[in-house]
């Protein structure tokens, strides 16, 4: 065997070359084993966070919003269960197909669908999205059943907003509902945005719930909630130091059980009501006020919505339905619809000729029309009433006698008298937007007319059509019911709805006085008692029931819409026989008890044709509950007392009689 000589060259060659591999190794070996160190050592703490993190998320919790109550502890508002479906995109395999997969147990509308979509490219990937809420028991137990193999889906318990009394109390209460993109852009707070999102919270869409809503919303808490590998929870951790406040209550000056029956009598058909109209929906609103605290009872308008279903989510038929309807039941009417007044109106022109010495002993002659500036004005009672005082005239609401002082009237001094008694004048009640009305004047018809200067004089024509309530004039339910306080105390009553917020409650202030002598004020008000109490008054049909022992004093008030109607022989068509909307409304305002006023009411009837017929007989029904209760003389509820039914005798004998 022949050996070859040794190659001292090639062995140094691979020699380096061994020893530079080597070293390579090494350094990677030394590298990944530092690293190691690293990550197992050094750093462990803050990957071991990481991968909590991936086991533990923190959710937001929605707190309960406040309860509203009315005067005796009745809810207005609450809460209840929610039985629903959830869908987390970042835990499904597709938005898509978990819709697709919800479908098989409940149906989806296509706005649903668009709704789920729209979220989900709006929200984070792990914030929760409603597929469907308020879900009937057996759709939920199917759900939940099979949510455990449905990636991303979760059939939970929540709460969402109820209303008990439904359409009863909608234009008190207001509703909730979903916030809007618009909402969420003017927040500024990460919490409150990230809240804005979660599945199920609502935000005050009217009445007192969008007034009062930061208060009623209350505090967002947190929870920390432990998933597993597929991103199903497993347990929840409440955080102590973050836990959800529920929001604060509210306490109404409202009488619920006298709200339902106001409710029910408005909306009952009337006396000569058209038969094809019966089953028509009655639109009007009621208004009865505590005379002496301003505290609102009953505020009532006919037709309305039911709260509930709009904070479900009201299908766009639906809605639109209640959007076109010509009754209007999204209307508030008690401070968003105005009428003309009517003959309600004829006091405040009575007490200004009182007030620049005019005698309400001297008779004036009404032969049933009379000559105002180039033509005749017709009474409503053709054939005249005769000679009359001015107790005579309020009892037959006779307009030639308004006329007649009309002509001696300024219309600033007439519509500075209105205001004093709170007409053209909005209240603080917490319900958001408010109609002032419109009471005329010189300075009022320069504003209107500020692009025509030919039409800003004033004429004495519409100072007459003003002083029997109509022409410009325009006033609100509230503002009748204002105005009949006034007329009952010789005070400037203001009206209030709000008792309490949370344990705070609102004190009552003594109202200031008007300043009008109290012997003008007698005398309108026996003209009033004689409108329902005397032979010959306009309203004795709206007299109280004798077994209540008491008596009310009132005004009737029909009010045009449009001119007079005639057919082709001239003779003049009766408002029943008119179309609906063409009709005159019909107004009725009364207080009682007559001798020591406590109540003041206001009604009007939509086109209900005459006050003496449509709103009289209503505003007596309403009075007549109201005085049959006698709920200002009942222990009024406060915070943590509980509904009043359920107080001690002691304790209610100690709050009787508030105000």
């Amino acid at each position: 065997m022949r050996l070859e000589p040794f190659d001292t060259q090639r062995h140094m060659v691979f020699s380096r070359r061994a020893t530079l591999f080597g070293g390579v190794v090494s350094l990677m070996f030394v590298g990944v084993s530092g690293r190691l160190y690293q990550l197992q050592v050094r750093e462990y703490e803050d990957y071991r966070n990481l991968a909590e993190d991936n086991r533990f998320n923190q959710r937001v919790i929605i707190p309960l919003r406040g309860e509203i109550y009315d005067r005796f502890g009745v809810k207005l508002a609450t809460n209840k269960q929610n039985f629903r479906v959830l869908l987390i995109p970042e835990e499904a395999e597709s938005v898509v197909k978990s819709i697709a997969q919800v479908e098989q147990f409940i149906p989806l509308t296509e706005a649903q669908e668009r709704r789920i979509l729209r979220q989900a490219k709006r929200n984070s990937a792990f914030t929760p999205i409603e597929i469907a809420g308020n879900l009937p028991w057996d759709d939920f137990a199917k759900l939940n059943f099979k949510a455990p193999s449905l990636p991303g889906l979760r059939a939970e318990v929540g709460e969402t907003r109820d209303y008990p009394f439904g359409e009863a109390a909608a234009f008190i209460s207001g509703y909730v509902g979903a916030p809007s993109d618009r909402d969420f852009d003017q927040q500024s707070d990460e919490k409150t945005k990230l809240l804005f999102r979660q599945p199920g919270f609502r935000l005050g869409i009217q009445g007192l719930e969008r007034t009062y809503d930061e208060k009623l919303r209350g505090q967002a808490g947190s929870k920390t909630v432990q998933v597993n590998a597929h991103g199903r929870v497993i347990e929840e951790y409440p955080n102590k130091e973050d836990e959800p406040v529920q929001g604060s209550s509210l306490g109404l000056t409202i009488d619920a059980e006298l709200q339902v029956e106001a409710m029910r009598i408005l909306a009952e058909p009337w006396d000569r009501i058209p038969e094809d109209e019966k089953d028509k929906p009655v639109s009007g609103a009621a208004v009865v006020m505590d005379v002496l605290t301003g505290d609102i009872l009953i505020f009532a308008s006919t037709p309305a919505f039911d709260p509930n279903d709009l904070n479900v989510g009201v299908s766009t038929d639906g809605w639109n339905d209640l959007k076109n309807s010509p009754y209007k039941p999204l209307l508030n009417k008690p401070i968003n619809a105005t009428y003309p007044p009517g003959s309600t109106f004829k006091m405040l022109t009575a007490l200004t000729a009182l007030e620049k010495g005019a005698n309400a002993e001297r008779r004036i002659r009404c032969t049933g029309k009379i000559w105002g500036g180039d033509r005749f004005y017709n009474c409503w009672k053709t054939k005249g009433h005769g000679n009359l005082d001015m107790v005579d005239s309020v009892k037959h609401s006779c307009d030639v006698y308004y006329w007649a002082l009309a002509q001696q009237m300024e219309i600033d001094d007439l519509a500075a008298m209105a205001r004093k008694f709170g007409l053209g004048q909005t209240y603080d009640l917490g319900l958001g937007t408010q109609q002032e009305g419109t009471i005329p004047d010189r300075a009022w018809k320069k504003r209107y007319y500020r692009s025509t200067p030919a039409q800003q004089t004033w004429f004495p024509g519409e100072t007459l059509s003003v002083a029997i309530g109509q022409g410009s004039v325009k006033t609100t339910p509230l503002q009748l019911a204002v105005m009949t306080a006034r007329f009952a105390t010789g005070k400037a009553v203001m009206p209030r709805m709000v008792r309490s917020e949370g344990d705070l409650i609102q004190p009552v202030e003594a109202p200031a006085d008007l300043g009008v002598p109290k012997e003008h004020l007698d005398i309108i008000r026996q003209g009033m008692f004689e409108v329902c109490n005397a032979p010959g008054g306009t309203a004795t049909r709206s007299a109280l029931p004798s077994e209540l022992g008491t008596k009310v004093s009132g005004k009737t008030g029909t009010s045009q819409v449009t001119a007079l109607q005639y057919d082709e022989k001239g003779k003049r068509i009766p408002n029943e026989k008119l179309p609906w909307n063409r009709r005159d409304h019909a107004l009725f305002v009364s207080y009682a008890p007559y001798d020591n006023p406590r109540y003041a009411c206001a009604v009007v009837v939509e086109h209900g044709s005459s006050g003496s017929r449509a709103a009289g007989p209503k505003a007596r029904d309403i009075m007549a509950k109201v005085i049959e209760k006698n709920p200002a003389a009942m222990a009024a509820w406060s915070p943590g007392m509980g509904p009043v039914s359920q107080m001690p005798k002691s304790a209610a004998d100690k709050t009787s009689g508030e105000g």
